[in-house]
């Protein structure tokens, strides 16, 4: 395989800065032990906090906030090669605490200084400007523009995933349209050991909020937390439920009626394992897709290394009804089916956590099963990249 080298190269380096780092097999005394000093990292990030004290009544904190993500990717279908270098993403704002954080005030500028943008402008979009009330832990509204959480793949902000993209499944409930952070108001909270959330937004979008006559998507969640109960770092269950009312304007979500997804998202100790089934109500065309997910993942290294394997299986009732419209693959074009199957190995290594990383991975997609002139795909993608955010 053509990561091979480049895999080993990884384990390498992790394990030459697992040994620098050292070990000890004993404890030392409480009163030996040396004050936490702030690392390198700590005090390079740490810039990015412009004012904090939790003692101002008035405001708390203001951070400046960023993304960078550089990928290579490497396509080898049987529609198709290419190879591309690319700035994935390169986006700034500001985050800010207001009134003992009960209120938030949050805005990211998308830019254009990426590589598949040719536009001269630094603007290219805002993608979240929102507002937050947190009034107690069973009460928080955001009023705004955000993305929608739906399902596993949105659990997380694409700084935190574990893979480069998002699944097959996910792709076609959004449409893959770049349009995923939508103008609305969301609802949500924690009971106890239940959590819950209510959203509703507009589906007609642009830059900012849109026209706002495109629609309006309904989201639901309700999700249980037996970390407790299982002994483990991390056991959540989540469901979740989609409704749209399209129109002609609206321009995501838009091949979907209803969709569903139900995932249980699991880790103890250096173990993880995700599980997620979906099922999507297409209209016209489209028809319904059934999907599922299989993600373990293993820390090779203690939270330095970890090696991440995904499989998923898409079903659709129609000859046509899944598309692959994945952000490589839709390089060498758009192909269609009823039957998907894709798998992939990757390489994460946590420099300084989520904030800094490198990731390696091969994915292969099989598309079989549909009659139009775009029917079927077969082929493998190479990926590398790094992910910084702040």
């Amino acid at each position: 395989m053509r990561i091979h080298i480049a895999l080993l190269a990884l384990v390498a380096a992790g394990s030459i800065s697992q040994m620098q780092a050292g070990t000890t097999s004993g404890k030392a005394p409480v009163e030996a032990v040396a004050p936490k000093q702030d690392s390198v990292f700590d005090k390079i990030w740490g810039l990015a906090t412009l004012y904090k004290n939790d003692s101002n009544p008035i405001i708390e904190e203001l951070d400046f906030t960023g993304r960078v993500q550089l990928d290579y990717f490497n396509v080898d279908s049987d529609k198709g090669k290419n190879e591309f270098f690319e700035l994935r993403r390169f986006r700034l704002g500001l985050d800010s605490w207001f009134a003992e954080r009960h209120f938030e005030l949050k805005a990211t500028v998308d830019t254009t200084l990426r590589s598949y943008h040719k536009d001269s402008i630094f603007y290219n979009r805002m993608t979240d400007l929102f507002a937050n009330i947190h009034i107690n832990d069973a009460v928080n509204i955001r009023v705004g523009k955000f993305e929608p959480h739906f399902g596993y793949d949105r659990e997380f902000s694409d700084n935190q995933q574990k893979f480069f993209e998002r699944s097959f499944y996910d792709d076609n409930v959004f449409n893959n349209t770049g349009n995923d952070y939508l103008s609305g108001i969301s609802v949500l909270g924690k009971v106890g050991n239940w959590g819950y959330q209510v959203a509703a937004f507009s589906l007609q979008v642009d830059k900012e909020f849109g026209k706002f006559n495109g629609g309006e998507a309904y989201l639901a969640e309700i999700s249980y937390d037996f970390k407790k109960s299982l002994s483990a770092d991390k056991a959540l269950w989540a469901l979740d439920y989609l409704h749209t009312d399209l129109n002609s304007h609206s321009n995501v979500f838009n091949t979907m009626k209803n969709a569903a997804a139900t995932y249980f998202d699991y880790q103890k100790g250096r173990f993880c394992f995700v599980t997620q089934l979906g099922y999507g109500n297409g209209i016209s065309s489209k028809g319904d897709i059934y999907s599922l997910m299989l993600m373990p993942s293993y820390y090779i290294i203690e939270n330095k290394l970890e090696l991440v394997t995904r499989y998923q299986l898409g079903l659709a009732d129609k000859s046509d009804g899944i598309t692959t419209i994945n952000r490589q693959e839709s390089t060498v074009g758009k192909f269609t089916g009823d039957t998907m199957n894709s798998g992939y190995v990757g390489l994460n290594y946590y420099v300084y956590g989520q904030k800094l990383k490198f990731m390696l991975g091969e994915q292969y997609d099989d598309l079989t099963g549909g009659k139009a002139k775009s029917a079927g795909y077969n082929g493998w993608t190479t990926l590398a990249g790094l992910r910084i955010f702040w």
